[in-house]
């Protein structure tokens, strides 16, 4: 064996474990949503239109990740953005919905400051909200709160438009390796094997989600104030060949 079939084996390897971790992310996101008649909530029209839709796109999420990694023919993982016109604020109440469903008793404040909407891919967007979440709730007291903010437009290098998309929350603060798999672009990241456990594979794969729309993060973390990681991402539109 040479060094690149060790190279090709870390590859597969951690498509594996991005696959697992989003399998696992998108049916707990199911078994939420698919609960709701059980607890009584079944005669509500427009809330289970909107609970079979969020099911139905998590199954086409789940379906095309195990496509990337085991395609029928030889493929890249990363595939082609899906991308439509976007308000960021509606990406953020169906990741604050999803995660609702999965700490109900869990205070997550919504704040937003304009208009926010851009071209990306919608589906990336809000898993990668997810999992700036779903590291909040993990790594916080119970009952500790979290803010998930949207602001837009606003400017940034050179003047250019963009909206930002901030998850607060008030728990211990975030070591120098979680903030590296952030603010560091992800074909870069060398802190830490891939999947290392926690919430560590989760940010990662919120770093690849910005890496692909071209956007940028910033992470502000301290022990006694808790971690504010925000998210700026282009109004325009980037390559879907990206």
């Amino acid at each position: 064996m040479n060094d690149n079939d060790d190279v090709h084996g870390d590859e597969r390897q951690q498509r594996v474990e991005v696959l697992l971790h989003e399998l696992r992310t998108s049916l707990t996101t199911i078994r939420g949503w698919a609960e709701l008649p059980l607890q009584g909530l079944s005669d509500d029209p427009e809330l289970m239109v909107r609970a079979l839709r969020r099911i139905q796109d998590e199954a086409d999420h789940m379906y095309e990740g195990i496509q990337r990694v085991f395609p029928r023919g030889h493929a890249t993982w990363k595939r082609p953005l899906h991308l439509e016109r976007v308000d960021l604020r509606d990406v953020a109440d169906e990741a604050v919905a999803d995660m609702g469903l999965l700490d109900p008793e869990r205070p997550i404040a919504r704040e937003d400051s304009g208009p926010a909407t851009l071209v990306a891919d919608a589906r990336l967007l809000r898993h990668a909200v997810r999992n700036l979440l779903g590291n909040a709730l993990q790594h916080t007291p119970a009952g500790s709160p979290v803010t998930v903010a949207v602001r837009g437009p606003v400017s940034g290098p050179g003047g250019a438009p963009r909206v930002e998309l901030s998850v607060g929350d008030r728990g211990p603060g975030m070591g120098p390796r979680a903030m590296a798999r952030l603010t560091t672009p992800y074909q870069e990241d060398g802190h830490g094997e891939p999947g290392g456990g926690g919430g560590g594979l989760g940010l990662t794969i919120v770093r690849r989600v910005v890496d692909l729309h071209g956007g940028e993060v910033a992470v502000s973390s301290a022990s006694d104030r808790g971690t504010t990681v925000t998210v700026a991402l282009p109004t325009v539109s980037v390559s879907s060949g990206n």
